[in-house]
């Protein structure tokens, strides 16, 4: 009697340890599915419109280590606006607007007075994007200083308004006045841009424009493109007067879904007249 106890007391132990040992392969076999699962729930594509980095700053290959970014950072300099988490958009109102064309400006104010020499940039993730970014900012240029700028000077219409995103389309000015923001402009979509540009062209006998490349354009996203431009525009008016408004503007120009960059938002920084 005493033996078979014994033999049942063996035969429970080694039941417990063969299932304890399934037990520990079947987790280490689900662990890498489990892994997996937590990697992609972690992975979150941000939104196309947000802003990934700064304007205007170079970028290099070499990646900051924690001591590096904590050496780098500055502390913010009273009344400088912070710099805005997304673009705004046509349906923005106009206090995001001007929040935005605010920190523009500020940026505008500290590439003048810190100016960066243009060098060959290094965009994050062209490998793992496999974006030409060179081909990318000779289409961009193309909009702006041909399909844009030229049909301006040559009264086409139809060409100039092709350059220009409709749907979203917004121009703000600053009228030539940075600090009374009372005064700007915001025009919203693109029938409101047709309609006064059709006026220009009603009241004008020539116009030329005069663009500057400011650097070179800034991606904001994959498809969000920043590019700076100083203007002076000179217009022959009808009843034999002349027009020669000047300034800086700033083009914010989003990639269509078949591939095509349009103009999105226009900021002009006018020059106050004398």
């Amino acid at each position: 009697m005493r033996i078979t106890t014994n033999i049942k007391i063996v035969i429970s132990i080694i039941i417990i340890l063969a299932i304890g040992f399934i037990g520990f392969q079947v987790l280490k076999v689900r662990s890498p599915a489990i892994e997996k699962a937590q990697l992609i729930i972690k992975v979150v594509k941000p939104e196309d419109r947000q802003i990934t980095m700064p304007p205007f700053v170079e970028r290099t290959s070499e990646t900051p280590t924690k001591t590096q970014e904590k050496k780098n950072m500055k502390s913010p300099e009273i009344g400088t606006p912070s710099v805005p988490e997304n673009v705004p958009t046509a349906q923005s109102d106009d206090a995001e607007i001007r929040e935005f064309q605010a920190w523009l400006s500020s940026v505008l104010e500290q590439k003048v007075d810190d100016p960066i020499e243009e060098t060959e940039q290094v965009d994050i993730n062209t490998e793992d994007d496999k974006i030409d970014y060179d081909s990318e900012r000779y289409m961009i240029k193309s909009v702006i200083e041909e399909q844009w700028g030229d049909s301006l000077e040559t009264y086409d219409i139809q060409g100039y308004m092709s350059a220009i995103w409709e749907d979203n389309f917004f121009y703000t000015s600053d009228m030539g006045t940075p600090d009374n923001p009372d005064d700007d402009m915001i025009f919203r979509g693109g029938q409101q841009e047709r309609e006064g540009t059709l006026k220009m062209f009603n009241v004008t006998q020539n116009i030329e424009l005069n663009l500057y490349k400011n650097g070179d354009v800034e991606f904001l996203s994959d498809t969000l493109a920043m590019a700076d431009y100083d203007y002076d525009l000179k217009l022959d008016l009808t009843h034999g007067e002349h027009s020669n408004p000047s300034g800086r503007m700033i083009f914010i120009l989003e990639l269509r879904e078949n591939g095509e960059w349009r103009i999105l938002e226009w900021y002009d920084y006018a020059t106050p007249d004398p």
